[in-house]
């Protein structure tokens, strides 16, 4: 006898299984460290049904999330009245046809800087640059993915609407669908009863 003891070698289906284990527990990780570290990736906590939720916690969330500049409904009505302003529907297009700001262009909520620019390069420059979609998460993304390359070319003039269609709705303000008049296009019920909640009634 040497005294020597050899483990007991694993089936390849136990290796692959102890393979794929460790990277499950390394990917949950993994996503763990990049969701306390980026939290604006997280979809929002707040829950639209709730009759207790108001658009202003829903604007507090996006706000608190995506640090970026915004600007108020009143604010940007005034600059879209002097035509200062270059204005970006960050929406799918049926919520776009549905209703949008007078003069947005629409643009994907996956765009990159070389998308805007390849598409909208004559528009970027002569005047402040504001995003906006239904109530300011993928508007906010958006504008965090563009910001670092845009700013440059703007004069750091880069907005985010605060509260996006749903305040400009909640304020009364005019939609346009084609030459018509149009409606905010909630992207589900839930958030469509919060609309309902903060549009007040005649």
């Amino acid at each position: 006898m040497t005294g020597k003891h050899t483990l007991p070698r694993l089936s390849p289906d136990r290796r692959a299984l102890g393979y794929f284990s460790g990277a499950l527990v390394a990917a949950i990780l993994a996503i763990g460290v990049l969701l306390y570290l980026f939290p604006g990736i997280r979809p929002l906590s707040i829950d639209p049904s709730n009759p207790n939720v108001s658009l202003d916690d829903v604007e507090r969330e996006v706000r608190r999330r995506y640090p970026v500049a915004d600007i108020t409904v009143g604010a940007l009505a005034g600059m879209m009245t002097a035509g200062t302003v270059t204005l970006f529907d960050v929406r799918t297009l049926e919520e776009f046809e549905a209703g949008h700001l007078p003069g947005a262009i629409r643009i994907e909520p996956g765009a990159s800087t070389e998308d805007i620019l390849r598409e909208h390069r004559d528009k970027i420059g002569a005047h402040p640059i504001v995003f906006y979609c239904a109530v300011g998460v993928r508007s906010s993304r958006v504008l965090m993915r563009t910001l670092q390359d845009l700013a440059p070319l703007t004069e750091g003039r880069l907005y985010n609407l605060r509260g996006g269609v749903f305040r400009w709705a909640a304020e009364r303000r005019a939609l346009v669908k084609g030459d018509q008049p149009g409606a905010p296009h909630p992207y589900d019920e839930n958030w469509g009863k919060l609309l309902s909640r903060t549009i007040p009634r005649s």
